[in-house]
C-alpha cells in the first residue's frame, strides 16, 4: 500500500513539473547547438537576476548571450539552457491547421491566409484579445487553400505609407513600420488620429514600441499629414569695402549694436549660439536677457535681436571673436577643443548588480553609495535602465563582500534606490564617474 502512495505521488509530481514546463516554455525555444533556448518576453518588473532565477540559470550567462541588452516590456530574450532541443512537427487534423507564430504575424494576415476568420482563430483558441506571442501554436480552421501574402517592402522605402485594409469601421487602416525614436504621440499627430485608436486596433495594452514593429494606424482618409521642417534663416553678411576686407577677414559674427547711451546692446543670434552662451559672453544672466525680451523660454532663433543691458563682454569672448577664421564658418573653431584627457581626466563607465541596504550608518534619506575603488567623495551617476532614470550620488565609503553584497558593483541607500525608481532590492544598473588617469 505504501508503494502505491509512491507511485501516485511521483506521477503527480511529474504532471505539475511538465505542467510548468510548457508554462515556462509557452512563449517558444530555439536551437543551439543541440540545446534548447528558451525564447522570452520580458514583463514589468522584470529583471536578468529574477528571469534567471524562474529558470535555474546563472543570470551573467543569460546577461552574456543577450549581450546586457536593456530590459523593457515587450523586449525579446533568449535563455541559454543545458536540455537538449526536441523538436514536433507540425501536424494537420481534418480542416484543422497548427501555425506556430512568428515576428510581425497578426489574426487578420492568419485568416487572409488561411481563408477563414478573426472571430473562427479567437474561438478555436479561446482567445480573449488579438494579441499573439512569438512561438506561439494556433489552431486555424482551413478552407485547404493557403493564400500566400506579398513579401514585405523593406521599412526604408515605407515612408509613403500604403493602404492596407479596411476595419470594421469603415476606417482605412494603414501600415507603419516603427523607426527609431517613434512613439505613439508623433504616429497619432502624423496620421491625424488618437493614441486610444492605434491601441485599440493593434490590441496594444501600453505605449511602449518596438524598432521594426509593424502598426495598423486607423486613418480617415489615408493621408498622412507632413510636420514641416524648420527653416533656418541666415543673417545677411555686411557688406564691407575692399580695403577693409584686405586689412582684415570678415567672420561669422553678427556685429553687436551698442545704444546711445551706452547702457545696452543689441545681440544678433547666430547658428550654434544658445542663450547661455551668450549670457556668458557679455558677463550677464539667463534671467536678465530672459527678462529685458520678455522671453518665455530658452529657445532661440538664428537672426533673432536681443538686448542685453549692462553688457561687459568677457575677455575670453573678445579673444574668441579675434581668432574666429573665416575658413571655419563658424564661430568656434572645432580643431581648438582639447579632449578631456588633457588635463588628465577620463570617464569611468561601469555595468552591473546594485543593491540598497539599511545600514545604521547610512542615512536613507541621503543620496549615498559604497563602492569597492572609488575614492570617498567622488560623484558618481546611476541609471537604472528598466526605467531610464538616473540620479548622482556621493561615495561615503567602501564595502566588503558578504552574502547580501555579492557579485554587486555598488551599494545604495533606499533614497537613492526611489529616485531611479529601483522596484526590487537588487536591480541591473549603469554607473560613470570622473576620474584621474593617475588614479585609476
Amino acid at each position: 500500500m505504501h508503494k502505491i502512495y509512491i507511485i501516485i505521488l511521483a506521477g503527480l509530481f511529474i504532471n505539475i513539473s511538465a505542467y510548468a514546463s510548457n508554462t515556462i516554455d509557452s512563449i517558444g525555444v530555439e536551437n543551439n547547438k543541440g540545446k534548447k533556448v528558451i525564447v522570452y518576453k520580458v514583463e514589468a518588473k522584470e529583471t536578468y537576476y529574477s528571469i534567471a532565477k524562474k529558470y535555474n540559470v546563472n543570470y551573467k550567462d543569460v546577461m552574456e548571450f543577450n549581450d546586457s541588452k536593456l530590459l523593457q516590456i515587450g523586449v525579446i530574450l533568449k535563455v541559454p539552457t543545458n536540455s537538449p532541443f526536441t523538436t514536433a512537427a507540425p501536424t494537420s487534423t481534418g480542416n484543422i491547421v497548427e501555425h506556430t507564430v512568428v515576428a510581425k504575424d497578426n489574426l487578420n494576415m492568419l485568416a487572409e491566409k488561411y481563408g477563414t476568420t478573426v472571430n473562427d482563430i479567437k474561438s478555436a483558441n479561446n482567445l480573449s484579445s488579438i494579441n499573439l506571442r512569438i512561438g506561439q501554436v494556433l489552431k486555424i480552421p482551413s478552407t485547404g487553400a493557403v493564400v500566400e501574402t506579398p513579401k514585405e517592402v523593406s521599412p526604408s522605402a515605407v515612408y509613403k505609407p500604403t493602404t492596407a485594409a479596411v476595419s470594421s469601421d469603415n476606417v482605412t487602416a494603414i501600415e507603419h513600420t516603427i523607426k527609431a525614436k517613434e512613439n505613439l504621440n508623433l504616429l497619432a499627430q502624423k496620421y491625424h488620429t488618437t493614441i486610444d485608436e492605434i491601441k485599440r486596433i493593434n490590441g496594444l495594452s501600453s505605449n511602449s514600441l518596438q524598432i521594426g514593429q509593424v502598426l495598423k494606424i486607423p486613418s480617415a482618409n489615408g493621408e498622412v499629414i507632413e510636420t514641416p521642417a524648420e527653416k533656418i534663416v541666415e543673417q545677411p553678411a555686411p557688406k564691407i569695402s575692399k580695403k577693409a576686407a584686405a586689412e582684415k577677414p570678415v567672420a561669422n559674427v553678427a556685429t553687436p549694436e551698442v545704444s546711445s547711451d551706452g547702457s545696452s546692446i543689441e545681440h544678433v543670434v547666430v547658428a550654434s549660439e544658445t542663450i547661455y552662451s551668450i549670457a556668458k559672453k557679455y558677463n550677464s544672466t539667463t534671467y536678465q536677457i530672459k527678462t529685458a525680451n520678455n522671453l518665455t523660454s530658452n529657445d532661440l532663433t538664428v537672426g533673432q535681436k536681443l538686448i542685453i543691458k549692462n553688457a561687459k563682454p568677457t575677455a575670453a569672448a573678445a579673444t574668441e571673436e579675434e581668432g574666429t577664421e573665416e575658413s571655419t564658418g563658424t564661430m568656434k573653431n572645432p580643431a581648438l577643443k582639447l579632449p578631456a584627457s588633457r588635463y588628465g581626466l577620463s570617464q569611468v563607465e561601469e555595468k552591473g548588480t546594485a543593491v540598497w541596504i539599511a545600514d545604521q550608518d547610512l542615512d536613507p534619506t541621503k543620496m549615498l553609495v559604497l563602492h569597492r575603488t572609488v575614492p570617498v567623495g567622488t560623484i558618481i551617476k546611476i541609471t537604472n535602465p528598466m526605467t531610464n532614470r538616473s540620479t548622482f550620488a556621493k561615495v561615503v565609503g567602501k564595502f566588503t563582500e558578504n552574502e547580501t553584497t555579492k557579485d554587486v558593483i555598488i551599494v545604495i541607500t533606499k533614497a537613492v534606490a526611489d529616485a531611479v525608481g529601483a522596484l526590487d532590492k537588487r536591480f541591473f544598473c549603469n554607473i560613470s564617474y570622473g576620474a584621474l588617469e593617475n588614479e585609476q
